[in-house]
């Protein structure tokens, strides 16, 4: 898959229909998308749960659960769950055309703007800004700017909306919200290919598909995932993301006890990192790099480890946004996450998740092998 920075969801269903793996279905997305996983390794337990795509335009993430699918050889039993969000992976015309239940021919950011104004309802317009109600579905439009300035406009937008405003966006509430081309000049990520799937939840609060683990009333994508959990009860949780920054980061929730092994598994990613002389993001890059509003929450939420460069121990509850996979991940192991830089170029970010991955997860199993 390397290579092939138009990946689609349907080219990952027929990668792991193709893989002669064991497969399971955990649910389907909202489109009906299956929510599926791959099963490698042996029988050894506790197993070890890896996923990505949870935001649709973290391509290297997908990329690199695929890599793994046949480069992890292990004892202990995987489950690999490569895309969370196939919708939003489908692309814009596909998120359009399962809102609007038609075929919808569209080729640039600004004909989508067209057809909105044409087939769905205007609920609020604020100069260049646009959010569209089509279907069951909000739609934000915005025009492009460099890097991830169209997402970071769109979401604190949003957020600023849902605080000044409530009762505009309230018939979205319990809706999916997706952000159109957020991230159009992001290898990977190009012009129509992505929308950020965001939703707006029953009690007004902006959420996303890392989000409401363990929550009722959450979206059809994040209840498989649950479900995968509370099956499987892994003892590691690798969620592979990427995210703002120049380089590679890892925020991980710092166990209450032994929090040094989830610290040795970060050394082992980044001696990979820099052994390849990959940039990595320290935490002064990372702030000036993060334009996430502080809207009730805790700006200690996130905190870098002094002894290592990259590392940042986080506690998402601190953000009042409800667990993240990774937090969740504690009630039955480790939890692990990766940040890669999408500033870069695919291929890198794609062999420093993979790679470094595979050095982490190789630490943890030594960890249990001398239990």
């Amino acid at each position: 898959m390397i290579g092939k920075p138009n990946l689609t969801t349907s080219d990952v269903i027929h990668f792991l229909e193709r893989s002669g793996l064991p497969l399971q279905e955990w649910g389907k997305a909202e489109d009906g998308a299956p929510m599926v996983s791959a099963r490698i390794g042996g029988m050894r337990q506790p197993a070890i749960f890896i996923t990505a795509g949870a935001h649709s335009n973290e391509t290297a993430g997908v990329h690199a659960a695929l890599n793994l699918l046949t480069q992890l050889k292990t004892d202990y039993e995987v489950h690999i769950l490569p895309l969370r969000d196939p919708m939003g992976f489908g692309g814009v015309r596909h998120c359009l055309q399962t809102a609007s239940g038609r075929k919808v021919q569209v080729s640039s950011h600004e004909e989508v703007l067209d057809f909105l104004k044409a087939e769905a309802a205007l609920i609020w317009q604020e100069q260049d800004f646009y959010l569209f109600f089509l279907g069951d579905m909000g739609f934000v439009w915005c025009p492009h700017q460099p890097g991830l300035g169209s997402y970071w406009r769109m979401t604190n937008h949003m957020e600023n909306l849902i605080q000044s405003q409530p009762d505009t966006i309230l018939q979205l509430a319990g809706k999916s919200v997706m952000l159109i081309d957020p991230d159009s000049d992001v290898e990977g990520s190009g012009t129509l290919q992505r929308c950020w799937h965001a939703l707006i939840s029953k009690d007004g609060a902006w959420r996303h598909l890392n989000r409401m683990f363990g929550e009722q009333d959450v979206p059809p994508e994040v209840a498989a995932v649950d479900s995968l959990m509370q099956t499987v009860k892994p003892g590691l949780t690798c969620d592979l993301h990427e995210g703002n920054g120049s380089g590679f980061w890892l925020p991980i929730p710092k166990p209450l006890v032994n929090s040094e092994l989830s610290f040795r598994m970060a050394e082992a990613f980044f001696d990979y990192i820099n052994q390849q002389k990959y940039p990595i993001t320290d935490y002064a890059d990372w702030l000036a790099s993060d334009h996430t509003p502080l809207t009730a929450r805790d700006p200690n939420w996130m905190f870098p480890e002094e002894r290592l460069p990259g590392l940042f121990w986080v506690d998402t509850l601190r953000r009042r946004e409800g667990h993240n996979l990774s937090t969740y991940a504690a009630l039955y192991g480790v939890g692990f996450g990766t940040e890669g830089p999408m500033s870069q170029p695919l291929a890198m970010r794609i062999d420093g998740i993979t790679t470094g991955m595979l050095a982490a997860i190789r630490v943890w199993e030594q960890s249990h092998d001398h239990e």
